[in-house]
C-alpha cells in the first residue's frame, strides 16, 4: 500500500493554491514556503505563514491545520483547515486514483445526507468545495450548487489534469466545506475550559481589594481575615517593586502605585508582563519576576487560599451555566437519535469531531442558550449506512472511533446477523452507544470510556489473526464482548457513581415522541429477555420437573442468585459430576443475568409513563446504557462471571 498524505502535503497544496490565486503559474520561477507559527495547543491546532515570492514581491498569508479523531483501522483520516473559511479534509485509508472511483465516494456520502435532510443537516464531500477557490474554476453563469457540481465534474473528466487540484500526496482528497457553525468539540471546550478562565478572574481580581465591601461583593462574608492579609500583602509588593525601579535608577513616582499592584495579580495569574510603561530598562522585568515571586512567598498560604477562593467561584459559576447548556445539548442529541431511527439510518461514528452546531454562531453564548436555538448537525458520513428493515443492507466500513465504538463495529454484516440476529438495530444501537459517551463528555468534559475504548485495537489484531487462519468470527465477536463489556460496565459504573450528583442536576424535556422511542425500545427488549430465558429452561437438561421450570421463569434475579450460591456452597456432589454440577451454575448465571437485565429496564419504565415531561441526564444515560447492553452482550456465550447489569 502506498504511503497516505500527511499534515505537511496538505500544507503543499495549500501553499500551491495560494500561487495560483495570486496569479503565478507553475511555469514562473518563484519561491515558496511554509512556516510553522506555533506549538500544538490543546486542540491540536498549528497556524502556517506561507509565504510566495516573485520578481521581487513577497505574498504572505496564514492558514491553520488540524488532525480530528484518532486512527483505526480501514478508517479516512481528517484534518480541519482554516483557509479563507472552514474545510474538512478526509485522506481515504485506501488512496484513491481513478477520477471515477472518487465520484462515487463522495456520492455514498451525499446519498446520506440527502436522506437524512431536512431534519438533520449534514455536510457532505463536493467538488466545488475546494475548487470554487481555484481561479481554474469559476461559476461564471451563476449555477445553483447541483448544476455546479455536475459541470465541474464534466470539465475535470474533459481535462484530466484538472483532477490534479483535488489530489494530495498524489491521491484524491475528500473536501468538505464548513459554515461558521461551532463544531461540537469547540463547544464542550468552552463548557470546560477552567484554567483560562481562572487566568482572567485572578487578573481581573485587583478591584476586589479596594475596600472590605468590595471583597464581600466577590468573594461573600466572613472573610475579613483574608481580606486584611491579601492587603498587607499587596503593600509589600509595591514596595518590593519600589526597589527594583530604584535599582535601575527609575523614581518609584514614575510607575502609578495601582499599576504596581496589578503586576501583583498578573503575576498570580502567570501573565506575562507587557510594555505600557515600555520604556523600562533591559533586566527590568526579569528582577520585577523575581522580587514578586519572593513576595508571594512569604505569605504563599494566604495566596492559595486566595485562588481556592476564586477557583470555587468560577466553578459554581461555570457548574450553574453548564447545567443549562448541557441539558440543550442532551436534548438535541435526543432529537438527533429520534430523526436516525425514524429515517433508518446509522452512522456508526458519532463523536464530538463529526458533530457540529447549526445555528446562528456569531455569538456562541446566545446561541447555547436555549436549545432550540439550535440542532445538532453531522460532518464525514463515511462509516455510514441506510438501516432500514425492508432493504438490502449495504456493507459498511468496519471502523469506529475507541471511545464511542463496541466491538459489533468491526465485524461484517453476515456475522452480525449470525450473532444478533438483527442487524438494524445493532447498527442504531451503535449510535446509541457513542450517544453515551457524548453525554458523559458534555457533562464533564472527559472521556467515559478511556479504558474500554483500548481494548479495540486488540479486537482488530484478534479479528485479523482469525482471518489469516479462517477461523470463525462470530467465535472472535462473542469473547470479544466479555471482554469489552466487563470493562465498559466497571468504568461506567465507576464514573457515574463519582458524578451523579452533577448528572442529575442537568433534566430537560423529553416530549411524547422521544419517550415512546424509549419505551418501544424497552418494551422490544424485555420481551427478548423474556423469549431468551424460555428458551434457556426449556433447553437445560438439568431441571426436568415441569413446576421446577415454571418456579424458575417465575422467580426474580434475587432468588435465582439465592439458589446459585447454595449451589456454589456445595460441597457434597454425591454422584453428580463436576461438568453436571458445573453446568447447573453456568445456566443459573445466565438466567440471573438475564432476568436483572430485565428488572434494570423495567425500573425506567415508570419515567417514561410519567405525566411530566422532565428527565435528568443520569436516567437517559442510564436508559440508553442498559438497552445497548442487553441487546450487545449475551450470558449464554461465556461461562465466565458476567459483568455486573447496572
Amino acid at each position: 500500500m502506498s504511503r497516505l498524505p500527511n499534515s505537511n502535503h496538505i500544507v503543499q497544496f495549500f501553499l500551491d493554491l495560494y500561487r495560483r490565486q495570486i496569479g503565478i503559474s507553475d511555469m514562473d520561477t518563484c519561491s515558496m514556503s511554509a512556516n510553522r507559527l506555533n506549538k500544538i495547543n490543546k486542540s491540536g491546532e498549528i497556524t502556517y505563514e506561507l509565504k510566495v515570492t516573485y520578481n521581487g514581491r513577497e505574498e504572505i498569508r496564514r492558514m491553520s491545520l488540524c488532525r480530528l479523531g484518532e486512527d483505526m483501522q480501514s478508517r479516512s483520516t481528517c484534518y480541519k483547515v482554516t483557509y479563507d473559511d472552514l474545510l474538512v479534509l478526509k485522506i481515504p485509508f485506501e488512496p484513491i486514483i481513478d477520477f471515477s472511483r472518487y465520484l462515487k465516494s463522495i456520492e455514498l456520502e451525499r446519498a446520506i445526507a440527502a436522506q437524512l435532510g431536512p431534519e438533520v443537516t449534514c455536510v457532505s464531500p463536493s467538488l466545488s468545495a475546494i475548487l470554487n477557490k481555484s481561479p481554474e474554476f469559476k461559476n461564471e453563469r451563476g449555477l445553483n450548487k447541483e448544476a455546479w457540481e455536475k459541470e465541474i465534474a464534466m470539465k475535470l473528466r474533459q481535462s484530466p489534469n484538472l483532477q490534479r487540484y483535488l489530489k494530495v500526496g498524489g491521491t484524491f482528497v475528500l473536501f468538505m466545506a464548513l459554515s461558521k457553525d461551532l463544531f461540537f468539540d469547540q463547544v464542550i471546550t468552552r463548557m470546560h475550559q477552567y484554567k483560562t478562565r481562572l487566568k482572567d478572574a485572578i487578573v481581573q481580581s485587583c478591584d476586589s481589594l479596594a475596600d472590605i465591601p468590595a471583597f464581600e461583593n466577590s468573594f461573600g462574608r466572613g472573610k475579613e481575615t483574608l481580606f486584611f492579609s491579601l492587603t498587607n500583602l499587596q503593600q509589600s509588593y509595591v514596595l518590593a517593586m519600589d526597589q527594583v525601579l530604584l535599582k535601575y535608577g527609575r523614581e518609584s513616582h514614575e510607575i502609578p502605585d495601582d499599576q504596581k499592584k496589578q503586576w501583583m495579580f498578573d503575576q498570580l495569574a502567570g501573565k506575562a508582563m507587557t510594555g505600557e510603561h515600555g520604556d523600562l530598562p533591559p533586566g527590568f522585568v526579569h528582577d520585577q519576576h523575581r522580587v514578586g515571586k519572593e513576595v508571594l512567598l512569604r505569605q504563599k498560604n494566604d495566596v492559595t487560599a486566595f485562588i481556592n477562593l476564586i477557583k470555587s467561584d468560577i466553578r459554581k459559576t461555570a457548574e450553574t451555566r453548564n447545567r443549562a447548556i448541557a441539558g440543550g445539548i442532551v436534548s438535541n442529541l435526543v432529537k438527533l437519535l429520534y430523526h436516525l431511527k425514524e429515517k433508518g439510518t446509522a452512522i456508526r461514528d458519532m463523536k464530538p469531531d463529526n458533530m457540529f452546531l447549526v445555528g446562528d454562531a456569531n455569538d456562541p453564548d446566545l446561541l447555547m442558550a436555549s436549545a432550540d436555538r439550535y440542532s445538532l448537525g453531522l460532518i464525514d458520513l463515511e462509516t455510514s449506512v441506510s438501516a432500514k428493515e425492508t432493504e438490502v443492507l449495504r456493507q459498511p466500513i468496519l471502523a469506529g472511533t475507541p471511545f464511542f465504538a463496541t466491538p459489533s463495529h468491526l465485524f461484517e454484516n453476515a456475522v452480525l446477523m449470525h450473532v444478533f440476529q438483527d442487524v438494524p438495530r445493532t447498527f442504531y444501537l451503535q449510535d446509541w452507544f457513542a450517544a453515551i459517551g457524548l453525554i458523559y463528555n458534555v457533562v464533564t468534559g472527559r472521556t467515559l470510556f478511556k479504558k474500554t475504548g483500548k481494548l479495540l485495537s486488540e479486537v482488530v489484531r484478534v479479528r485479523s489473526k482469525a482471518c489469516i487462519k479462517d477461523e470463525p468470527l462470530d467465535v472472535v465477536l462473542k469473547n470479544a464482548s466479555w471482554v469489552f463489556w466487563s470493562a465498559a460496565c466497571d468504568e461506567f459504573k465507576e464514573r457515574m457513581d463519582s458524578n451523579h450528583p452533577v448528572f442529575e442536576s442537568i433534566s430537560f424535556s423529553l416530549n411524547t415522541t422521544k419517550r415512546q422511542m424509549f419505551l418501544q425500545e424497552i418494551l422490544s427488549r424485555l420481551r427478548f429477555l423474556s423469549t431468551r430465558i424460555e428458551r434457556c429452561v426449556s433447553r437445560q437438561p438439568f431441571f426436568e420437573s415441569e413446576k421446577t421450570r415454571k418456579n424458575i421463569l417465575a422467580a426474580g434475579s434475587k432468588k435465582i442468585e439465592a439458589t446459585l450460591k447454595k449451589w456454589e456452597a456445595e460441597k457434597d456432589l454425591g454422584e453428580m459430576p463436576p461438568k453436571t454440577h458445573s453446568g447447573v451454575m453456568d445456566f443459573l448465571a445466565c438466567i440471573a443475568h438475564l432476568k436483572k437485565c430485565g428488572e434494570k429496564l423495567r425500573q425506567l419504565r415508570p419515567i417514561l409513563e410519567a405525566q411530566t415531561s422532565e428527565v435528568n441526564a443520569r436516567q437517559l444515560i442510564l436508559l440508553l446504557f442498559r438497552l445497548v447492553f442487553s441487546f450487545m452482550y449475551r450470558p449464554e456465550w461465556s461461562d465466565r462471571k458476567h459483568p455486573e447489569c447496572l
